[in-house]
């Protein structure tokens, strides 16, 4: 019997030890990954940025905020850390996660939409695996939005069950994450042309708003305040059609956000309007201008901010 119990706890100690060093092995390698997924994380981390001004939003900021063509204009040293197909709550962790790394910043220049005051669905859940089991605010902050358990972050390997692309990833024996290869401080510049095939088979448009989502925009329109944060909502450019698909629901996304900003006193610049969303030439979709069309966006809005810093 005791030679028993003796091999059983040689057997769990050997699979405990393996456990850990192949964790050890994929989040290493994972957190300096430059999968779009984990770039932004693994930039905040692993750089420390030093950056004044920050870009957020979801893909819409993602693709559409050129950091460079911001910086040369007016002066500001930016850095893109908008989520891709996330709203506001992922967005918020992403910032909290960039205040426990990096100094805090003057300037935000937050996107705003028809989907922000949403919570995510879960996409790419898996962009936190790396940070999970070290990262105790992280934790706390989306275990319940994110269906995290204790497990996830104290035992190793377990948040990593059933995410095979990004074990091989890991482990150095796959590529198949999107790796852009043209991320320039969180801009991720996009070359294809317009295609409105599924914004064809789109009827209406409607705005709303998740109680929960805008309680966290507010905590955190309210912190910026509280923190000396200049903040400047946005609302880029978006082809014209869906504002017309939108109708009514454009004026009360519009009254919604001013009603913010008036609240905690901070200014917005619209260009729903702009000449830029009448021209698909500037659109690789309905929602996301392609390069063309963010450079040409950037350079507007960067001109306008400063005006508006003056």
């Amino acid at each position: 019997m005791k030679r028993f119990l003796v091999k059983t706890g040689i057997t769990i100690a050997s699979l405990l030890v393996l456990a850990y060093g192949l964790d050890w092995r994929i989040t290493s390698r994972l957190r300096h990954s430059d999968a779009r997924m984990f770039d932004t994380y693994n930039s905040i981390s692993n750089s420390s940025l030093k950056c004044n001004t920050l870009i957020m939003g979801s893909s819409r900021g993602q693709v559409q905020y050129s950091p460079a063509i911001i910086d040369s204009i007016t002066g500001l040293n930016s850095y893109n850390i908008s989520v891709d197909g996330r709203c506001i709550d992922a967005e918020v962790t992403m910032y909290n996660f960039y205040l426990r790394h990096c100094p805090k910043p003057k300037l935000i220049i937050q996107n705003v939409d028809w989907g922000t005051l949403l919570m995510s669905n879960g996409y790419e859940r898996e962009q936190y695996l790396p940070y999970l089991r070290n990262d105790k605010a992280l934790y706390n902050e989306i275990k319940d939005r994110e269906s995290y358990t204790w497990a996830d972050h104290y035992l190793p390997l377990i948040r990593y069950a059933g995410y095979h692309e990004t074990i091989k990833e890991g482990l150095g024996w796959s590529n198949k994450l999107v790796h852009p290869g043209n991320i320039e401080k969180g801009y991720i510049a996009t070359d294809m042309q317009w295609n409105g095939d599924v914004f064809q088979t789109i009827d209406t448009i409607d705005f709303a708003v998740n109680p929960e989502a805008l309680v966290i925009f507010e905590r955190y329109l309210e912190k910026c305040k509280d923190d000396g944060i200049q903040v400047i909502l946005v609302f880029a450019p978006i082809y014209i059609g869906v504002t017309e698909k939108m109708g009514s629901a454009a004026d009360s996304m519009f009254a919604c956000y001013q009603q913010l900003a008036d609240r905690y006193r901070y200014p917005i610049l619209n260009y729903t309007y702009d000449s830029l969303s009448l021209d698909t030439l500037n659109f690789y979709n309905a929602s996301h201008l392609n390069r063309h069309g963010a450079e040409q966006f950037s350079t507007k809005l960067a001109h306008d901010l400063k005006n508006l810093l003056k």
